[in-house]
């Protein structure tokens, strides 16, 4: 496994019941991680000291469930890393996660805690490491259905969408053939989305 020297979380969107933050807690201890929290009635503070930083994961709190409220992290401690993806993958939550090194750029579109697509990029060139097939299944649309997160994802995926529209658009002025099916590929993905978002 290629180890990385910063790990970098952004859009970070998730939402967990209290016994998962407590399996989080176990799998910090277990890693050999200090730890030290704080709860009041709105939100629970969890300190990580890791061997670059401490780091801070604030929860607040929405009725018997919990939502981290900062949304992007910097991380460069390999054990923190790890846990915190797999919290993420456990609790089936979104982010885009970037994997920076001396040579390369590896970034994760994670929807539903499984990653959607991963690309390098090296310099100039980029590659599509892995892009997962848009088949929505009945629990998907079950877990989009539940999700009390949608009114803060849907404003990020009409920003997603403008985006991609603008390089489509690009694509088509200068007559990448390639580039065009990509954009219209990821276009589909997102519009499956927010078609589930907003039921």
């Amino acid at each position: 496994m290629k180890t990385y020297e910063v790990m970098e979380y952004s859009n970070i969107t998730l939402r967990f019941e209290k016994s998962q933050i407590e399996c989080l807690i176990e799998a910090l201890v277990e890693a050999g991680l200090p730890i030290a929290w704080k709860e009041t009635k709105r939100y629970f503070t969890l300190s990580i000291q890791t061997s670059w930083t401490t780091q801070r994961l604030t929860f607040e709190k929405h009725g018997k469930s919990y939502k981290l409220k900062s949304k992007n992290y910097n991380i460069r401690d390999q054990r923190f890393a790890q846990i915190l993806q797999q919290f993420i993958h456990d609790v089936k939550g979104h982010a885009v996660l970037k994997l920076l090194s001396n040579d390369q750029l590896v970034v994760q579109n994670i929807r539903y805690g499984e990653p959607v697509r991963i690309v390098e990029i090296k310099g100039p060139n980029k590659k599509i490491l892995f892009e997962k097939e848009c088949i929505v299944t009945m629990e998907q649309v079950h877990v989009a259905i539940l999700r009390k997160d949608a009114e803060e994802r849907i404003p990020v995926l009409k920003l997603e969408i403008d985006y991609e529209l603008a390089r489509l658009f690009e694509a088509i002025q200068n007559g990448d053939v390639e580039r065009i099916g990509e954009s219209k590929e990821v276009l589909e993905k997102l519009r499956q989305e927010m078609l589930m978002l907003e039921v």
